[in-house]
């Protein structure tokens, strides 16, 4: 008896069938094909040969083993990336609010390492979570977003391109000027407030209107790359929506990076590679090395049926070591802040990103999920937490616990993020409640 591969066209197939079963969050489809030979049999039998499909992948051939329980185990390990990327949103989105709730700016070159005051040490605190240990969480994202956009690719033509550009505008594009525009809203309403109508044209003399939707903020003026060249960031008037509006050029670009993973193969992720880690690109906002490069290294996972859970699974305890190793390193020298610091970021970016996915990949494997309403409120939170409530958090919890000393401060800063994220959990449980449509449009049918 032998079942010959799926992969051989010119056989005539006894039998072909398609199984759709709904899995978690998303379909598997089990294609089984059986091609004549004597005596083959199916079902839960030894099968000494045999081979399948599970979602376009095929599976390596056995010479034995339970064909229903290997099918399912397959199943079951094609659907955990999955989980596993629903699972790291929210995590991630609590990072990115960490992100954002360093409060006051420092000098960093001002703290005394020979020796350090207590301030010295609340300001290194901050540092090595603001500035270096939540910032893998954007490289996540754009990984996890990559990665998505290729999913179930079977082919790639122009109408698969524009048909994914399409769905993009629902989910990405139409949010993305919503929450602008309402943070250029508020900012109308406070000049007229404050200083009337003659203060509102010269600002909108001062800043066009597509600055305020594409480049209205910079920073890191005089950060440069591997070259010499400035590399300074910058975002639309609301600040986190610089992610979205790197993702949607990158997005626009995923041609030439279909193209060159197709024919460069591993040499193009190299060059995506080299590009991040020495900065040089484009200069022109929107485009990013690093949504390139890690948006990229999602499709080249995808394009290669690489899994993210399973390639670095079993050696994650050295990856939790070294990325534990290189934040206290990179923490040490305030992230890409300063030449060293700038230096060994994007090492310890990759390798805190690897770690996260192991460590996701552990908690989903052992059962540990999240509530769904934590998850299905990440974009959400994502969109509205630097509106006002940030603020108000950070303010609201330095009357509560004061700022006489660096244990008050420190409480303090760990806790206002955390009331930031439970203001707009709930506040996105009560608009999804009461104005579903509202919140739909708002979130992008998310």
């Amino acid at each position: 008896m032998v079942c010959r591969w799926l992969t051989m066209p010119s056989r005539t197939p006894l039998g072909a069938y398609n199984i759709y079963q709904r899995r978690g969050y998303h379909s598997v489809c089990l294609q089984l094909r059986l091609w004549k030979a004597s005596n083959c049999k199916t079902g839960r039998s030894q099968i000494p040969r045999f081979s399948f499909v599970v979602n376009g992948t095929s599976i390596k051939e056995s010479d034995s083993g339970c064909l229903a329980d290997i099918l399912q185990e397959r199943m079951n390990q094609n659907e955990l990336k999955y989980k596993v990327f629903d699972w790291l949103r929210f995590p991630l989105i609590v990072f990115v609010v960490y992100i954002h709730s360093f409060g006051k700016p420092i000098d960093f070159y001002t703290i005394d390492f020979s020796n350090p005051m207590p301030m010295d040490y609340y300001n290194l605190f901050r540092i090595s979570i603001s500035h270096v240990l939540t910032h893998i969480a954007v490289p996540m994202f754009f990984f996890i977003s990559g990665f998505l956009f290729f999913n179930k690719l079977q082919e790639w033509n122009r109408t698969v391109y524009f048909d994914k550009l399409k769905k993009r505008i629902k989910t990405l594009l139409i949010p993305f000027i919503i929450w602008n525009t309402i943070k250029i809203m508020l900012k109308v309403q406070s000049m007229i407030r404050h200083d009337g109508f003659d203060s509102l044209w010269t600002y909108m003399d001062d800043n066009n209107i597509i600055a305020l939707y594409w480049n209205s903020h910079t920073w890191n003026l005089d950060r440069t790359d591997w070259f010499g060249l400035l590399t300074p960031s910058s975002s639309p008037y609301l600040v986190p929506l610089w992610y979205l509006r790197d993702l949607m050029v990158t997005m626009v670009l995923s041609p030439i990076l279909y193209y060159l993973f197709k024919y460069a193969k591993i040499w193009g992720l190299a060059l995506l590679f080299f590009s991040y880690i020495s900065l040089v690109g484009i200069k022109v906002p929107g485009f990013s090395t690093t949504a390139l490069f890690f948006f990229g290294t999602g499709a080249y996972f995808n394009l290669n049926k690489i899994d993210p859970t399973q390639c670095t699974w079993k050696y994650k305890n050295f990856f939790y070591g070294l990325a534990i190793i290189l934040w206290l390193i990179v923490a040490r020298f305030d992230g890409h802040n300063t030449p060293l610091g700038n230096l060994l970021y994007p090492f310890y970016i990759i390798m805190g990103s690897i770690a996260m996915f192991n460590l996701a990949t552990s908690f989903v494997k052992s059962g540990r999920l999240l509530p769904r309403l934590l998850t299905q409120s990440t974009f959400f939170v994502y969109l509205a937490h630097t509106i006002m409530i940030t603020g108000v958090s950070s303010s609201v919890m330095r009357k509560i616990f004061g700022e006489e000393n660096v244990l008050s401060l420190s409480i303090s800063y760990l806790l206002a993020p955390i009331l930031t994220v439970t203001i707009c959990v709930v506040s996105y449980w009560i608009l999804k409640k009461y104005l579903p449509k509202l919140c739909g449009i708002m979130t992008g049918e998310r």
